[in-house]
């Protein structure tokens, strides 16, 4: 985890975060799935970005809180990968996702990376021989906001009648930076995507690690498996790729030049693989790297570094 402090960030951040708009978590869920309907073969890395944020950050708008916040922030970056059979469209919080510059056209990596503010990395002719299609998408930027009220519903519904959510919670904003993404599209449905790790604002006393708990068992997750996963979240949080419990698919860690990464096979009904898909980060970087072989995929996240 990397924490800065930086009192001028701050003040930016904390001057914009009155918010002029009305919560919708629907016509949220809406706009990001539109604006990347497109990038099927992504693996819901940058389609479920809004819904895997709820459990990432929490950030503190409520205009009485922002002295202490002033002296308690963090910033942080999420550099770990991780997947959860989960359906984290369902977290009971309100989202507004603002978008700037999606979907621009890049001629070249030189382009590329005017337009994303980072150099992106692609491999040799000898691996993949025709020039890509790229694009830089992005930045965007989620706001979610905390309802008691919603919670105590969505565990309720689940029979989780023992959880306790605190008063204090009320309008309490969840808040993330993602992008801008770099991504490159071969021929026979090759994909590349990488883009810097997520920025993440924490204040200072939160209990991060009780509301992912609740968080998770608001989904339908156990007490015991949500308290397991929400304490391995909060030690170290990880941006949380989501597979709906019902997907078909082989998840495995493999070993990369990189070191340790998430290939995802995605299988038909007869349990042939039709996708895989391998997923890693660095302290810098976040990729993804889909084809139609388990062999290439792993190949080319290899020739990236």
């Amino acid at each position: 985890m990397e924490i800065d402090h930086e009192d001028s960030w701050v003040a930016n951040r904390l001057s914009a975060i009155d918010p002029q708009w009305s919560p919708d978590l629907a016509r949220g869920r809406r706009l990001l799935d539109a604006r990347l309907a497109n990038r099927r073969h992504s693996f819901a890395w940058m389609a479920t970005a809004a819904a895997t944020v709820a459990v990432c950050v929490v950030m503190l708008a409520l205009p009485e809180t922002r002295a202490l916040a002033q002296e308690l922030w963090h910033r942080f970056v999420l550099n770990r990968v991780d997947i959860v059979r989960l359906d984290l469209s369902k977290l009971p919080l309100h989202m507004e996702v603002t978008t700037n510059g999606l979907e621009q056209s890049a001629q070249n990596v030189e382009e590329a990376e005017s337009k994303a503010g980072f150099k992106p990395y692609l491999p040799s002719p000898g691996v993949l021989p025709a020039d890509p299609r790229i694009t830089v998408t992005g930045p965007i930027s989620v706001v979610q906001t905390i309802h008691v009220r919603d919670i105590e519903s969505a565990l309720s519904k689940v029979g989780a009648t023992d959880a306790h959510v605190p008063a204090e919670w009320e309008g309490v904003q969840l808040r993330t930076e993602i992008g801008p993404m770099v991504e490159a599209d071969y021929a026979d449905s090759v994909q590349i995507l990488q883009a810097r790790p997520a920025e993440l604002s924490l204040p200072s006393g939160f209990a991060l690690e009780h509301f992912a708990e609740l968080a998770f068992r608001s989904i339908g997750v156990s007490l015991w498996e949500a308290r397991a996963m929400a304490r391995k979240f909060a030690a170290n949080p990880p941006w949380l790729l989501e597979i709906s419990p019902d997907a078909v698919v082989n998840v495995q860690e493999v070993t990369l030049r990189a070191g340790a990464g998430l290939l995802t096979e995605e299988l038909d009904e007869k349990g042939r693989v039709k996708r895989a898909t391998v997923t890693w980060s660095t302290s810098e970087r976040m990729y993804s790297v889909s084809s139609k072989s388990r062999k290439l995929s792993i190949r080319i996240a290899d020739n990236l570094l």
